[in-house]
Order: structure tokens, then sequence, then C-alpha cells
């Protein structure tokens, strides 16, 4: 007969909802995963660490199962964060101060994202950057170096001294103040992008990035070197959403648990009424999906089919011990490659065009296929990201193709049939004749054949559009642009087909 271990107690669900995230994990379980064993020895202090400069951003994970998920750090656009660096093994006594350099900078978890990240980036800066750029009065800046406040101006802080800095990473070099065990340094960081920023498919959930740190010793002909002089490059993992979104995607996660405990609960209560064997309802019902690897608590709310009461009791233990996962500091535990690199990372740059391919269609770093046609249909294959050559030097756009002013999503309604995707559309100026063009490329009509542009409002109001009605359209706008045919009016096939384009919005 199996044993497992006794259920715990239930709290109040306020109770339980409003402190869990912010609760400090306490390792109790055996942790299999690699990372998991990583963040428990830097957790507890143990002297066999696998880095020796200990990196922390100073923001709670979110939940995850500690023996099968990597955690992930919810964070806020524009927020600012600390992330402090500590030399574990600095020089004993040393003569002079010791100096050490330190890298932070964004590189992408997926794939996809990860061979042609300058075109990721292209769409971030075409979709958000450039515009809030513009906003700050500042260059598109993803991850930004905060300086301290003193007396209403901001002031370097004299630990550090800021080197140089791109849009996606900066470099400071900074000083241990001499003491032995006090080789510290604390950054304030901001970030100026989203998760969802870089697909052009709109709705799509936003994916985590790697939040890179990159740590050496300078050393100088004074000083002879001490030990290990190598960089490290380690890394934690991030999704950054607008406003108060990390606030609110952590009670979403208790409460989802809190769903699946109950719905467990029940279940067992059932199996329980039908003396220990469940009932047919209960056979038909699962507790699990598969698992989710971008959401853990999705992960561990549908973890594999139950059959046994055994089986139930070990879920909602699973489920409940979610609640003293998440941990109070989010640690760079990961080991990075090249492409963590910051210094790679520094190497791309940002044009002033869109990205497009060399065939004129548009260029998606997340497939393989050319955006679907107007009806939903895939279109022609198309080569990989990796075999595409793309280059977003600054300076390349002509005049034929002028920097980008605003991005729509549109979907596309034609012959009665909709596309299951939406088209992000950039206009190079922000008129009625520009608006008609891109909406003629994207539903591939003849622009002469738009007659007419209408704006229908959800009370049935229709609005012609003119260019001050385009002036004053928010920067990335959703909308429906639904291609209705006008009939001849002399009845003349050879007639070029007719359109009145409805946007609905």
């Amino acid at each position: 007969m199996t044993l497992y271990p006794p259920i715990l107690p239930r709290f109040p669900r306020s109770t339980r909802a409003r402190s869990s995230p912010m609760r400090t994990h306490s390792p109790r379980r055996s942790m299999s995963h690699p990372a998991s064993r990583a963040i428990l020895i830097m957790i507890t202090g143990n002297p066999e660490i696998p880095f020796r400069y200990h990196v922390i951003l100073h923001a709670p994970t979110a939940m995850f199962d500690h023996a099968r998920d990597i955690p992930v750090t919810y964070l806020n656009k524009a927020q600012t964060y600390t992330i402090t660096v500590v030399d574990s093994r600095p020089p004993v006594a040393p003569a002079q101060l010791v100096q050490y350099r330190t890298r932070i900078g964004i590189a992408f978890e997926e794939l996809t994202h990860r061979s042609n990240p300058a075109l990721c980036w292209q769409l971030w800066h075409d979709a958000r950057g450039g515009s809030d750029a513009e906003r700050r009065g500042s260059s598109p800046c993803a991850v930004e170096l905060v300086a301290l406040k003193g007396c209403g101006l901001e002031t370097p802080d004299p630990m550090w001294h800021l080197e140089s800095a791109s849009f996606n990473q900066f470099c400071v070099s900074w000083t241990s103040s001499g003491m032995a065990h006090s080789a510290e340094c604390r950054i304030l960081v901001r970030f100026h992008f989203l998760s969802t920023d870089f697909t052009q498919s709109k709705g799509v959930k936003g994916v985590p990035v790697r939040l890179c740190a990159k740590t050496e010793r300078i050393l100088s002909p004074e000083c002879p070197p001490e030990g290990e002089t190598e960089a490290e490059i380690c890394y934690c993992r991030v999704k950054v959403f607008r406003d108060h979104g990390a606030e609110r995607k952590l009670a979403n996660d208790v409460a989802h648990i809190q769903k699946s405990i109950d719905r467990v609960e029940k279940q067992i209560a059932r199996a329980d009424y039908h003396g220990g064997a469940p009932g047919k309802k209960q056979k038909r019902r699962s507790v699990a999906r598969g698992p989710t690897p971008n959401d853990p608590t999705r992960s561990m709310s549908r973890s594999p089919s139950v059959s046994t009461p055994g089986d139930l009791y070990k879920v909602l233990y699973d489920l409940q011990q979610l609640f003293s996962s998440p941990l109070s500091v989010s640690v760079f535990s990961l080991p990075g490659d090249e492409q963590d690199d910051p210094d790679q990372l520094a190497s791309i740059t940002l044009g002033n065009h869109p990205p497009s391919s060399p065939d004129g269609m548009d260029v998606r770093s997340d497939t393989y296929h050319d955006g679907p046609t107007e009806d939903g249909l895939p279109g022609r294959p198309s080569r990989s990201p990796v075999q595409r050559p793309f280059s977003i030097t600054p300076g390349k756009a002509s005049a034929a193709d002028p920097a980008p002013v605003a991005c729509f999503y549109v979907q596309i309604q034609k012959n009665r049939r909709s596309s299951a995707y939406y088209h992000a559309m950039y206009l190079a100026q922000r008129t009625i004749r520009d608006l008609a063009l891109q909406l003629s490329k994207l539903a591939r009509i003849d622009l002469r054949g738009i007659v007419r542009l209408v704006h229908v409002k959800r009370m049935g109001l229709s609005i012609i559009v003119d260019d001050d009605v385009i002036q004053h359209l928010p920067e990335g706008q959703d909308m429906i642009a639904s291609f209705v045919e006008i009939p001849a009016v002399n009845r003349d096939m050879r007639c070029r087909p007719r359109f009145e384009v409805r946007l609905t919005y």
C-alpha cells in the first residue's frame, strides 16, 4: 500500500490568496531539476555554488513546480527594479580597490526568436518601442539603467560608472569598498517592452525572455591576477506586463490553483461517497489535459489522469505545495551561452523601417510560412528565419520606403470569409490614401477598386473615414476590415470590382 503525505489544512481563501504570492520558499522537498538545485544552493548559501558572482533580481517569482519547471518572474513595464551583483570569492586583503564589469541585457527564450533576434527587436521598435521613446523624449530603449535621485536630480551611483549602452543592454564598471566581504554592486533597471511585442500575431500569449548578466573582474597592470578572472554569464526568465499586470497575473495564478484544489476535493468527496472507488462521472473527468511548460500553474493543475483515490490525494498535495513555491527573489541561476552574451546582444542594431522580406511578403519570426491569406488559408511556404538574409542597419531606408508613423492590427473579411489572424499594418502617413493602400495589399485587390472607407460603430452608425479620423486613431488599434462589393451600375462584367471597406473597431 502506497502512503502519501497528509493533506495540509484548509485556510480561508482570502487569507491564502493575499499572502501566498509573497511567501518565502522554504526548501523541504527533493529537487531533481538542475535549475531548481541551483536555486536551492543559492538560497541556502551552500559554498559549492556553481557561480562565483551571485546576481539577484529583487522581485518574487511566480508559483512553479520545483521538480519540473524553471521559475519565471512577472515584471511591470516602466517600473524600477533592483539587481544586486555580489562577488562570493573576492580577493583577500587586496592592495587596492578591486574593479568589476557587469553587463545586463535581454535575450530571447524561444528558439524561433533566438534564430533571428534582430527581426524580433524590429517588430518591437515599429509597434511600440519607437513611439514610446518619442513620448519619453529619448532614443528607443528596451532595458534602461536608472540613476539614483538626489535633491530631485538624477545622479550616478558613486559605486558604478556607465561604460556603454544600447537599446537592449548596458555595461557598468563598479568598485568594491576594499573590504573582503563587501564586493557588491546595486543596479536599478527599468524595462520598456512587453512580452507580446515580438510577434505580429495579435491575441497571442506573451513569451518569457532571458534577463542576462555577464560579470568579470577588471585586471589592472599594477595588480596581478588572483584566482579566477573569467567572465560568467547567467540569466533568469522574466515576463513583462503593462501597468500592474504582474500583480494581476500572480492573483490569477492563485485563483486558478484554488479552483483546481476545489475541483480535486470534490472528486475525493465523490470517491469517498462511493466507497473508495470513483464513480462513472469521475472516470470520465480527469484533472489534467497535459502540461503547458510556459505556465507552470496550469501544468500542475492539469497533472496526468487519475483513477484511484490515492492519486487524487497526491494531486491535491502537489497543488497545495504550489502556494509555498514562490521564491522571495529571482536568482540568475541558469548558465547562459554565446547568444546570451550581452556583448553579442550589443551588436544588434535597429533600423528605421518595418521588416520586410526580399519578395515583399510579411516576415514572421515564429513561423516557417508566410502569413495566411485573407480567407485564413496558409500562404505559400517560405524559407526559415535562419536562411533569410535580414539586416536592419540604420540608414538603409530609401525615399520609397519611409519610416512608419503608426501601426494598426487588421482582420480582413472578404467574400463573407474572415481571416483567421490579425495582420500588422504600418502607415507611412496618417492619410486616407495610405490606409487604403495598405488595406488593398492585405486584401490583394487593386487600390483603384476601393471606392470609400466607412467606420461602422457598434450601434450601427456609419461615418465616412477621412484624414482627420485617421489622425485620431490610437496607436495599435485593432479593427475588422470588411470588403463589401458594390454592384456595377452599367452591368458591364468587364468593369473592375469596386469595394466599400467597412472598418469596425
